[in-house]
């Protein structure tokens, strides 16, 4: 078996982490103690470009007899906090290498960095740029993952985004979604990049809620100034809801599993499949959703023929409250001001009483609802919502809106529908 060094004291330079790595043929390798330590690469994609845009380097550990070995475990076996910080620059030195080895075109190295080192680095002397200088890799090439979850002392973390950032690496939260993870440090750290967990698709696959939720959480992500990046992509359903969303970038093996060698290939054939079969889908879905609407938006309509020729709005909406589902009707004003009380089903059964405080319209504002400006820009014209939570009674559903002319002026009739099973 081949005789590895005994670990470097501090400071770690590259010149003390050098005869750890050694080459095992068109590869590099790295050694501590009777652990060998291998380079994979898992390809980035990004779905509006249709090909990897980037690799996450990972440590691949085994055993002297040939067992793999965690990735955790490894820091784990760490002794102490300067033991750690060596692993962690060994893998970072032998994963720059060996991406520097291979044609590698235009793409970003996201590297993962151990929270502790993240933290501490900085007192055992420096390494990284001069790492990055060794083998002519830019810093704008490299992403820095971070799991901010792991990191308590908030000034700390700032500290040490500052480091990479001002070195001109991008920065990204890794594992968004899980643990203390929240939108405040999102906000104030200003990430490049936010990789959403695993376990957020997971979720979204099985809980029709979190699947509604998840494009918003993209949405906040861009409107944060950053990207979004799901991981753990597994599925093609998976992928699919991932496009949905407007997800920016994705990760996981049903587009490639992590590999020794970097692939060829950077377009992935399957993306242009999945934005054609996503559109067919939406468009299903909506001939579906108009289908199932129809009886709503036929009365709905009548509804407003009535109104407009001057019937009260009660029996001219009579024949809608009927229908199974329907919440309420109202009117608004050129300003979007409710002008009367909701108009409720006959039964009110779809009423929750929980949200009883809620049920009073007096001088309740909708004018920045998009379903009533979406019916002042085009009058005369139904205008079906996505599903929302309505605050007036708490529940999903969809607004018809319809702007009309009346003998009070222009008005806003409106009836929110619960959400129908498909």
């Amino acid at each position: 078996m081949q005789q590895t060094p005994a670990a470097p004291t501090i400071p770690l330079t590259l010149d003390q982490i050098d005869p750890f790595i050694s080459s095992d043929g068109s590869h590099l390798r790295g050694h501590c103690h009777d652990i060998s330590l291998h380079s994979h690469f898992q390809p980035i994609y990004s779905l509006a470009h249709q090909r990897i845009v980037g690799f996450e380097a990972l440590v691949r550990p085994y055993l002297a007899d040939g067992r793999p070995l965690p990735p955790l475990d490894l820091f784990g076996r760490a002794s102490s906090l300067e033991e750690t910080v060596f692993l962690d620059r060994l893998c970072r030195t032998l994963h720059l290498q060996n991406f520097a080895r291979q044609p590698n075109g235009a793409t970003w190295l996201f590297l993962n960095l151990n929270p502790l080192v993240t933290v501490h680095g900085k007192h055992y002397g420096p390494f990284f740029r001069q790492l990055l200088e060794r083998h002519g890799i830019a810093p704008q090439r490299v992403v820095i993952e971070i799991l901010e979850g792991q990191i308590g002392d908030e000034n700390q973390l700032a500290e040490a985004l500052t480091y990479y950032r001002d070195m001109g690496c991008l920065i990204a939260i890794d594992d968004f979604g899980t643990g203390h993870s929240n939108f405040d440090r999102i906000w104030r750290l200003a990430p490049h990049i936010v990789k959403l967990d695993k376990s957020v698709v997971e979720q979204a696959i099985a809980n029709p809620h979190a699947r509604r939720v998840l494009p918003g959480l993209v949405s906040l992500i861009h409107q944060a100034g950053s990207f979004a990046l799901l991981e753990g992509i597994e599925t093609e359903a998976q992928a699919m809801l991932a496009l949905g969303a407007d997800v920016d970038f994705v990760q996981g093996y049903f587009f490639a599993r992590p590999a020794l060698q970097l692939p060829a290939a950077r377009q992935h054939p399957a993306i242009a499949r999945l934005f054609a079969d996503l559109q067919d889908r939406d468009r299903l879905e909506t001939e579906a959703s108009r289908i199932r609407l129809a009886p709503y938006t036929g009365l709905f309509f009548e509804a407003s023929i009535r109104i407009r020729a001057g019937e009260d709005p009660q029996p001219a909406a009579a024949a809608l409250l009927a229908l199974p589902s329907v919440l309420r009707c109202y009117l608004l004003d050129a300003e979007g001001r409710q002008v009367n009380n909701n108009l409720l089903p006959p039964l009110d059964e779809n009423q929750d009483p929980r949200f009883e405080p809620l049920g009073d319209p007096s001088n309740a504002i909708w004018g920045r609802r998009h379903y009533y400006q979406r019916a002042i820009r085009e009058p005369g014209r139904i205008q079906v919502s996505k599903p929302y939570l309505s605050i007036t009674g708490g529940s999903l559903c969809v607004t018809l809106s319809i702007a009309i002319s009346t003998t009070e002026g222009l008005r806003v009739l409106c009836a929110d529908v619960g959400l129908l099973d498909s």
